[in-house]
């Protein structure tokens, strides 16, 4: 147990000299939600007495991804269960909130010793469901002591993950078997999981439950009221760029600059990743192309040829109404978005080379034939022309992704079995 009191010793020290820069990302501000309190394990009033009612079920998710991802598996535990999710991003906090009411929701608690078994006994959890795969020391350690059971649900490790969790094997080797249940979403994730000292006996693959949560979400938006909102008429054409991180910016400003020039029959919808470190209203005003919020839509009423959606969790929305999108953080090394939420509206996605946090889930597109893939911003801008030229191949790419969304969901209905067989 040394290792991990020099865990705990090196990661308080982290804390106490990184707060400053920590501050910015954590302080409470105007449009987000929750008490930065909460990150140490201190909590409102009201929500300690609710939690002490009765037990509940803690779901900790990162983000707006690992959110919607778990989001059908909460709509289903919470019918009869008490549900607190945690968060790592405000950003992620603030697409609950206005999503979902019934449930509660807080920071996630920095992984000190201290501060985790204080986050435990408010929470007062029956389970803990940690979505894809955060290994916290403390969090797992500590749950198995006090015999509450921890299902890590859709694991997955990047490449990048995989090699530096490999160097922490001595750690990872005694952490891993105090997990009640490891469900990846691939055999590959499973082997990473067992070199690294998952039991076998102890992990399943279940699939990627990211095919499960998109198709649920594609359910739930009516494409012809989303495209009536907005005022897009039938002869237009709609494209998509979705989850555009600020160094992939002036490349995709500079593809719409020619396409316009081309096409002036195309709507472009720009969906930055980051609303507070996107700099793309500038990029357009240089272009001198008219562009319009989505949150000042309504009092604007101008011609425009660009939407930059500017509010969270809207994506799907766009994605419902496009002829096709293009799926950010692709061709910039970060490893690629979601590219499974336009498929599950039929539509053809298009992803630059850099997919391999969601390689699986890219791979099983593209072996339906209804993804296309491109190496930089020129590949991208000449099979855009090609695509706008060529609808029918356009409408046959979306048929073949949606095909491969309907083929591959279920991972949802096999994780719910087991996340039951724990509540029994």
């Amino acid at each position: 147990m040394a290792h991990f009191f020099i865990y705990d010793i090196l990661l308080s020290f982290f804390l106490l000299f990184s707060f400053p820069l920590i501050w910015k990302r954590i302080k409470n501000e105007k449009n987000f939600y929750g008490d930065w309190r909460e990150r140490f394990g201190i909590y409102k009033k009201d929500l300690l007495i609710n939690l002490k009612k009765r037990k509940n079920i803690w779901i900790h998710t990162v983000s707006i991804g690992e959110f919607l991802s778990v989001l059908p598996l909460i709509n289903e535990l919470k019918r009869e269960n008490s549900i607190v999710v945690s968060f790592t991003t405000k950003t992620g906090r603030k697409v609950a909130e206005e999503k979902i009411k019934d449930i509660y929701k807080v920071y996630f608690p920095f992984d000190i010793s201290f501060i985790v078994k204080k986050a435990i006994k408010t929470l007062n959890p029956k389970l803990i469901i940690i979505a894809e795969t955060e290994i916290w020391p403390n969090l797992i350690i500590n749950s198995y002591r006090k015999k509450i059971p921890l299902i890590i649900v859709n694991a997955r490790l990047s490449d990048k993950a995989y090699k530096n969790y490999k160097r922490l094997r001595f750690i990872t080797k005694r952490i891993l078997p105090m997990i009640s249940y490891i469900i990846a979403k691939s055999e590959r994730e499973k082997e990473k999981i067992l070199f690294l000292g998952g039991r076998k006996e102890n992990i399943i693959v279940a699939g990627s439950i990211k095919f499960d949560m998109a198709y649920w979400i594609s359910k739930e938006i009516n494409q012809q009221i989303v495209k009536k909102n907005y005022g897009i008429k039938e002869d237009k054409k709609v494209i998509v760029f979705g989850s555009i991180h600020p160094d992939e910016e002036d490349g995709i400003v500079e593809v719409i600059s020619e396409i316009d020039k081309r096409f002036k029959n195309v709507i472009f919808v720009i969906v930055p990743r980051y609303l507070d470190r996107t700099n793309i209203y500038k990029k357009l005003d240089i272009i001198g192309i008219n562009y319009v919020k989505k949150s000042e839509f309504e009092k604007e009423k101008k011609d425009f040829k660009v939407i930059v959606v500017d509010t969270y969790g809207e994506l799907n929305n766009f994605y419902s109404i496009c002829d096709f999108a293009f799926v950010g953080g692709s061709l910039n090394g970060y490893g690629g978005q979601n590219p499974i939420e336009p498929a599950s509206f039929g539509k053809c996605v298009i992803c630059g080379k850099d997919m391999f946090l969601l390689k699986e889930e890219w791979e099983i597109i593209k072996k339906y034939n209804g993804g296309i893939e491109v190496k930089d911003f020129k590949e991208l801008y000449k099979k855009i022309v090609f695509l706008l030229k060529n609808p029918t191949i356009v409408k046959e790419l979306g048929q073949n992704s949606y095909k491969a969304v309907i083929e591959n969901k279920g991972a949802n209905e096999k994780t719910f079995k087991i996340i039951k067989s724990y509540l029994s």
